[in-house]
Parts: C-alpha cells; structure tokens; sequence
C-alpha cells in the first residue's frame, strides 16, 4: 500500500493531464495514456503523438523509474515539435532526453523502454521496431548539427540521414546510433559501441559492438520468448 501510494505521487498529475488534454481528442486524454513523473519536464509541444494502437493508461512513460535504481537529477525533458508515432508502450527512464524537430518523424514500437539518461535526437527520421531496450547513457541521433563539405566536389553532404533499428534488438549501454544506422530483427548490440551503417547483411541472430561496430558473433539470440510476459508487466505503469 505504501509503495502504491508512493507511486501515486511521484506522477506529475498537472502536466499530465495538461499534455493528454493537448495531444488528444477528449475520449483518449481522459484515460491519461501519457504519465509525466516528478523531475521530468515536457518543454516544447507543437508536434503531434499519433497512437497507432488502444488508447489506455500509462501506455508512455515519460521519466518512468522502471529501472534498479531510483535516484534522479531532475533534468529530464522533451521537445516534441515534430510527429511521435507510438505503436505500443514506450518507457522513457529517468533523465532521459527527446527532442523531435518539427517535420521530423520518430516511429516506436511496442515495448520500447529507454534507460537512464539516454537522448534520442530526431531531425529527420527514426524507426525502432517492437521489443528493444536501450541500457543507460545511449545516444540515438540522425543530425551531424552542421552541414559538412566535400572540397574536392565543392557539394554538401546530407546533415540527416535515416535511422532504423529492428525488433527484438537490445543496445548496449553508453552506445551511439548515428544516421545511416540499420540493424535486422534480433540483434545485441554491446556496450560502447557506435552503429553508424546498414548492417541487415549480417542477418539476424547476431551480435554487434566497437567502434565502429562490427560483426562480433552469429547465431546467438536474447530468449525474448521466455522474457515476454514478466518484462511487459514489469514495464506496465500501474497504480
């Protein structure tokens, strides 16, 4: 009981129902399918959240202590500017940063959970498929912030470039995902690594880590299958 109520007040109840009312027609905001938590602040909203799946409580946590540890700085935040797709529940753990662009596009899929203070910046396109945890400290961005120049063709390179990662992949912790990024169905992505390529040529079932990353070991899969059950109602905001 005490640990209910706990829970209870640790969700910011103004700014949640002030982000649902804002996001949604009156019958999806009044089931309060975001939760905004103490610490975490929504900073820009002029985009727009389409749900491509039942409208129900807490489908997306922002600033969610979903993790083993619970102590937060209280600098989380979000700037939704651009269009957020969410196919499912999507956790954003605490101190964990968003910023989408205006006419940038960030798709998500069912059980997307994002670890302590992990930033995902989208300025053009990111596509994350159903069933992938990132660990703590990852970054996740398709933006160079400048435009760069090649002097011997005097022509600028693209600043922006796509981002897609498969379903069922787990990436590591302090991992980076730059624009150009691909990774195939069941994919590992270990710790410290930098994903700034198309690697679904690998297949799936693989390993991938360094910098930059490379093929580490084939054949090997996270057993989702025996994770599904306990990981979905672990990440289930319930009060």
């Amino acid at each position: 009981m005490i640990n209910r109520l706990k829970h209870f007040l640790s969700i910011n109840w103004y700014k949640t129902l002030l982000i649902n009312f804002k996001a949604f027609a009156f019958k999806e905001a009044s089931l309060l399918p975001i939760i905004i938590y103490r610490g975490f602040k929504m900073m820009q909203f002029n985009g727009k959240i389409i749900l491509n799946t039942k409208a129900k409580f807490g489908l997306i946590g922002f600033g969610q202590p979903y993790e083993i540890f619970k102590r937060k700085r209280n600098c989380g935040e979000a700037v939704i500017n651009g269009l957020l797709e969410i196919n499912g529940k999507v956790q954003f753990g605490l101190d964990t940063k968003l910023y989408i662009k205006e006419n940038a596009v960030l798709k998500l899929g069912h059980i997307n959970s994002f670890a302590s203070r992990t930033e995902i910046i989208c300025f053009k396109n990111i596509s994350i498929g159903n069933w992938v945890q990132f660990g703590n400290d990852c970054l996740v961005t398709d933006t160079n912030f400048h435009e760069l120049k090649d002097l011997s063709t005097q022509t600028k390179l693209p600043m922006n470039k796509d981002i897609a990662i498969g379903s069922y992949n787990f990436i590591g912790a302090r991992s980076t995902i730059k624009g150009n990024a691909k990774t195939p169905d069941n994919c590992l992505v270990g710790t410290n690594s930098l994903l700034n390529k198309d690697y679904s040529s690998f297949g799936e079932n693989i390993i991938l880590g360094g910098i930059p990353a490379k093929l580490v070991k084939e054949n090997i899969v996270r057993d989702w299958q025996s994770e599904k059950e306990n990981l979905e109602n672990y990440l289930t905001i319930k009060l």
